[in-house]
C-alpha cells in the first residue's frame, strides 16, 4: 500500500520531534519509517496509524533511529570526498584542465605587464581578488538554492567550504606566497605562481560542481515525499 501525503506528514513530524533535523537524515529516516509503515498496515490494515510508527520505530532497536542516524552522518563526509575526487579526476581525464592552466597563463602575462615596483602589490591584491571573484560567482548562480538548503542540509553546507577555502587559504595564502617568493627573486616564483593560479581556479571550479551535485542530490531524495519543496 502507498501511504498519504498526510501520514508521511505525520511520520515526518514524529522524526522531528526526536531531534532528527539534518536534512539528510530526516529523509533516509522518513525512507526507512515509511517502508516499515506500510509493512505493518499491509500485515494488518486495521491497525492504528500511530501504533504502527511507534511499532516501525521500535523495530530499530533500543536505540531507536538515533544508530540509523549516526550512520547516515558518518557516511556523508565520506561520500562527500568520493565525490571530491570524483571531480577532481574529471579534470585531469579530459581536457577542463586547459581551461585553469590557460587563466594561469593569462594570469603570468597580465603580471609580466605591470610595472616592476608594482608586481608585488598586484600579486598580494590580484590573488586575493580573483580568488574572492571566484569564490563569489558560484554562489551567486546558486544562491537561492543555497539560501533554501544550506543552514538545513549537510552536504549542501560542505559544498561552500569550498568557497571559504578558496578564500582564505589559496586567495590570500598564494597572494604573501608569490609576493615574498617573487621580493626575494627566487627561482621557484614561476612555478609556485602558475600552480597556485591553477589550484586557486580548479577549487573554485570543483566547488561549482559540489554544490550542484549537492543541490540535486537534496533535491532528488526531498522531493521523493516533498515535492513542494524542490527547486
Amino acid at each position: 500500500m502507498s501511504l498519504t501525503v498526510e501520514q508521511i506528514t505525520a511520520i515526518k513530524a514524529f522524526i522531528n520531534k526526536r531531534g532528527f533535523n539534518t536534512i539528510e537524515v530526516e529523509m533516509e529516516a522518513l525512507d526507512h519509517m515509511a517502508s516499515k509503515v506500510e509493512e505493518l498496515l499491509e500485515e494488518k490494515p486495521n491497525m492504528n496509524f500511530d501504533l504502527a510508527i511507534t511499532k516501525a520505530h521500535s523495530s530499530f532497536g533500543i536505540y531507536g533511529l538515533s544508530t540509523l542516524a549516526e550512520s547516515i552522518e558518518d557516511g556523508l563526509l565520506q561520500r562527500f570526498k568520493t565525490q571530491f575526487f570524483k571531480e577532481l579526476l574529471s579534470y585531469f581525464n579530459s581536457s577542463k584542465i586547459l581551461i585553469p592552466i590557460g587563466l594561469a597563463i593569462i594570469g603570468y602575462f597580465l603580471l609580466s605587464q605591470y610595472p616592476q615596483n608594482d608586481k608585488g602589490m598586484f600579486l598580494h591584491s590580484g590573488f586575493l581578488i580573483y580568488g574572492f571573484l571566484l569564490a563569489v560567482i558560484p554562489y551567486s548562480i546558486f544562491r537561492k538554492q543555497m539560501k533554501r538548503w544550506e543552514k538545513r542540509s549537510s552536504i549542501v553546507k560542505m559544498s561552500t567550504l569550498g568557497i571559504y577555502l578558496t578564500q582564505g587559504v589559496f586567495g590570500q595564502g598564494f597572494g604573501l606566497t608569490t609576493k615574498m617568493l617573487y621580493e626575494q627573486g627566487a627561482d621557484a616564483f614561476p612555478y609556485v605562481f602558475i600552480a597556485g593560479f591553477v589550484l586557486t581556479s580548479l577549487t573554485v571550479f570543483i566547488n561549482y560542481d559540489l554544490m550542484k551535485w549537492g543541490i540535486a542530490t537534496v533535491n532528488e531524495k526531498w522531493a521523493k515525499y516533498m515535492p513542494e519543496v524542490a527547486v
